[in-house]
């Protein structure tokens, strides 16, 4: 039972792992998918457990463990090809309502898969009680195993479905192991030999997925990193960049690298030394060979991006690049080196990846990184040159209300790229024919930001029309508050009907305040007003568990990847140490003979809430990591002792109940915890009082089990 219950938490977090990573590469990019997919992903766990746990499904463990050997590897492709499927165009918009339900299906099979093959371990212990919380402790462990493999192997050494093979191969082979013991070294030199089999030959099947995927192009490269897929397509002379099937760019596109680099430019003339936060290869250090004053540092963490793109795109001028996270390089602080001019060309704010770079946090530490008198500069693709929406209205306004946060001095300029500058200094109060005269002076004579250009582009209508838009919000896109992600969600709905209907309705309403703790402490009222309550409330507990833990989980990935860096290479690591903290807070719960262990899970769940809202706005950026592992290490013990807690009070003097009930419990408040927290309350409420609010939902259920005593 053990060794299948670590072979379980050892394939179940990779696949978990593997399926979000597709899901977000494949849907652009859009971390609200997360949430969806995370319900999706724990509510089908939940039914399969209920399912496995019901007296007819006799099925074993061994078939379902190959089955999800099959599935998973399927779902992953399934994923890749979903946008060929709804019949979308290379980088083209995947609608919301689309993406849930793709999200859906594909985690589906293999969630039920899994979550039947919890119970049926289960069934393995006489006592449900114990043998519940005996494949808990060595689930997670094997999670832990799984999710460290995860963070070295994916984007490395192996892409997100090539792993998946690995994953399922490794896992069919430790299985069968006890049959084969005798000739042990020899299955493992084969698994040895199968592994490189497959790391030589699914990144083939990579590339012809995305062939399938991108049918008029041309496929250059394709490959993981740790940050998403990438894809370089090519047509006749162009080429594309793809990242998580969105355009991040195009080579040649001269106007969009004008529009980029040149600007900042015409108000700090004199200007050497650039930070630029993006990619250069697409048009930049091209254009850069023809200002040789310029000194370029490009920050980008996807190091195997950059010979990539060599191999392809003409270098032009050689560019300093430092492969770090943006958030991590400038967090840090303590960086010599000054620049005249910072350009963020991080794309539309549609995701938390690219929304962090435009709160007033990062834009304040920004500054600190700027010469007296230098611009920040943000090239948007929002076109402002004729009708500008309401919904475009308030997104151009939160970015120039967060950069007026931080900054002294701003200036916007229209047109089918909205252009934000900021600065210390009153550099902008210029006419219209000085910058005309600083772009003839520049030593390269611009095709697009040339005299007739900007005369059009400072026309009174258009300049009036955006300074009006610019009005129509006065909120800012902070830690604390994430607006731009949400507003870019309402400003996309329009495309879809259905989007057009639910998006506004999530993310708008306020109702879901009332609803949500109504329909939770409904729950409750009912649990204790049983006349069993005693037992009852385990199932509350089991649910509390898997709500409270999800939910810290989440929020801490959000407010590490804001303020911190970048999540994606640290997700395998920080729910490897999750898992591992629920394994020892279960593994310390067993061996305690306490009718109680409600009270010290709850209290010490209490605390580290209470704790991180106190302290995560103030840790040092050289600690932060280590802060969140020992964050999240202690919720997990937290949670893991209250499922044993759940268990102890549910099935005691009980062998014959359903051994999936109280998991699927813990995994319907899972779902709840990954649903609604971070993806509808957080920009409802704000960071502080959702953490607030999971410490007052802490505060009821240590009443109630005070109550049920």
């Amino acid at each position: 039972m053990n060794r299948k219950a670590f072979l379980l938490g050892f394939f179940s977090i990779g696949g978990q792992v593997l399926l979000l990573r597709e899901l977000v590469s494949s849907l652009n990019g859009d971390e609200l998918f997360i949430g969806v997919a995370l319900f999706s992903w724990l509510a089908s766990v939940a039914i399969g457990s209920i399912i496995g746990g019901r007296d007819s499904f006799q099925m074993k463990s061994f078939p379902l463990f190959f089955a999800a050997v099959i599935f998973l590897p399927a779902s992953i492709m399934g994923v890749r090809l979903s946008s060929v499927i709804i019949g979308l165009n290379a980088g083209e918009i995947i609608p919301f309502a689309s993406a849930a339900l793709i999200s859906i299906s594909m985690m589906l099979p293999v969630g039920l898969i899994f979550g039947a093959l919890f119970s049926v371990i289960t069934r393995e212990g006489y006592r449900p009680a114990e043998s519940i919380a005996r494949v808990y402790l060595f689930e997670g462990l094997g999670a832990f195993v799984g999710g460290i493999a995860n963070t070295a192997l994916v984007g490395r050494t192996f892409s997100t479905l090539s792993m998946a093979v690995a994953l399922g191969l490794t896992t069919i082979t430790l299985y069968l192991l006890p049959i084969w013991k005798k000739k042990i070294l020899f299955i493992g030199g084969l698994l040895f030999v199968l592994l490189l089999l497959i790391k030589s030959f699914v990144p083939f099947v990579d590339t012809q997925l995305d062939s399938l995927k991108y049918k008029s192009y041309r496929i250059e490269a394709s490959f993981d990193t740790h940050y998403g897929h990438q894809a370089i397509l090519s047509r006749d002379s162009a080429v594309s960049l793809l990242t998580d099937n969105t355009v991040e760019g195009s080579y040649p596109d001269l106007m969009a690298a004008e529009n980029i680099l040149i600007p900042p430019l015409l108000y700090n003339p004199q200007a050497q030394n650039i930070l630029f936060i993006g990619r250069t290869e697409l048009g930049i250090r091209q254009l850069a060979y023809n200002l040789p004053n310029l000194k370029i540092t490009a920050l980008d963490p996807r190091e195997p991006l950059s010979s990539a793109l060599d191999r392809i795109i003409p270098p032009g001028r050689l560019v300093q690049r430092l492969a770090d996270d943006p958030v991590a390089f400038l967090a840090r602080r303590n960086i010599l080196t000054k620049y005249d001019i910072i350009i963020i060309n991080c794309g539309e704010p549609d995701n938390y990846k690219n929304s962090r770079f435009l709160n007033d946090n990062f834009l304040m530490t920004a500054s600190t990184l700027l010469k007296e008198g230098g611009v920040l500069f943000y090239p948007s693709k929002y076109d402002s040159d004729r009708h500008i929406s309401p919904d475009k209205a308030e997104i151009l306004s939160i970015i120039s209300g967060s950069l007026k946060k931080a900054f002294a001095h701003i200036s916007v300029w229209s047109g089918e790229m909205t252009l934000f500058f900021a600065s210390d200094k009153p550099l902008f109060d210029l006419p219209v024919d000085s910058i005309i005269a600083r772009a003839d002076s520049l030593g390269y004579r611009p095709q697009y930001i040339s005299a007739d250009y900007l005369i059009d582009r400072f026309q009174r209508i258009k300049t009036d029309r955006l300074n009006d838009a610019l009005k129509s919000s006065t909120e800012i896109n902070t830690l604390g508050k994430p607006n731009l992600i949400y507003k870019q969600a309402i400003f996309r709905s329009k495309i879809d009907t259905i989007d057009r209907a639910i998006i506004p309705l999530v993310f708008k309403e306020n109702i879901w305040i009332v609803i949500l703790p109504a329909v939770i402490l409904a729950i409750l009222v009912l649990t204790i007003m049983k006349r069993q309550r005693r037992r009852l409330y385990g199932l509350f507990l089991f649910f509390a568990a898997g709500l409270v833990s999800l939910s810290l989980e989440l929020i801490s990935f959000y407010v590490y990847q804001t303020s911190a860096g970048s999540i994606y290479s640290e997700m395998g690591a920080l729910i490897g140490i999750f898992m591992l903290g629920l394994s020892l807070g279960t593994f310390i719960s067993l061996r305690m003979d306490n009718d109680h262990l409600e009270f010290p899970a709850l209290i010490l769940l209490l605390a580290g809430a209470l704790v991180f809202m106190a302290t995560y706005s103030n840790v040092n950026p050289k600690a932060v990591l280590y802060y969140y592992l020992f964050f999240m290490f202690t919720i997990a013990i937290g949670s893991g002792s209250l499922f044993v807690a759940a268990a102890n009070r549910y099935y005691f003097g009980r062998p014959e109940s359903n051994r999936g009930l109280g998991y699927a419990f813990e995994l319907a408040g899972s779902s709840i915890g990954a649903l609604v927290p971070t993806m509808i309350l957080l920009p409802l409420i704000g960071l502080q009082w959702l953490i607030i609010s999971i410490i007052i939902f802490l505060l009821v259920a240590l009443l109630a089990a005070i109550l049920t005593g």
